[in-house]
């Protein structure tokens, strides 16, 4: 019955809706935590992202992070990237679907400097989005864990996010 509810008042409400395009409203900005496990060890990651939206469908998103890693140094940074975005959400945009992926570069310390490419999916439910997606890393200079163990140049990550934003 729950299904049939929500097939039929909800999805109908839910439909493509261009992202403003008002000269003020380009630049947006998020704030997002994340955590996974990677190569067996557990991390955390903080973002504050900016994005410029280029077109309809393409962002240029820098977003400063902090990572912490079990066994391993923290690590401050920017990942720069270049997103291509498809957003589904209601009229009043407080509900809604986007879709997301693209390449980009990580300058970080801790020789963790590294190309990625990333794609995910987020849902907008009021002022908070929850999303997930993965990532994969190529490491430019070989790492070391706290005990000196080589780590490896490749890393694939599955993400979790939960995030807020608001346009500037």
């Amino acid at each position: 019955m729950k299904a049939l509810y929500v097939f039929l008042f909800l999805i109908p409400n839910i439909s493509f809706s261009k992202p403003a395009t008002k000269s003020e409203s380009r630049l947006s900005y998020d704030v997002s935590g994340s955590q996974s496990t990677q190569n067996g060890r557990t991390y955390q990651e903080i973002n504050l992202g900016l994005n410029w939206r280029l077109s309809d469908w393409l962002i240029f998103r820098n977003s400063a992070f902090q990572r912490q890693a079990q066994d391993q140094d923290t690590v401050y940074g920017l990942d720069s990237s270049l997103r291509l975005e498809q957003v589904f959400q209601n009229k009043d945009q407080t509900l809604g679907l986007k879709l997301f992926g693209g390449p980009g570069v990580r300058i970080a310390s801790e020789k963790s400097n590294a190309y990625f490419a990333e794609a995910g999916l987020s849902v907008k439910l009021g002022g908070i989005n929850i999303g997930a997606g993965a990532k994969a890393l190529q490491y430019d200079q070989v790492r070391r864990d706290s005990s000196g163990n080589e780590l490896p140049r490749t890393e694939n990550q599955v993400f979790i996010t939960l995030s807020g934003s608001g346009t500037l």
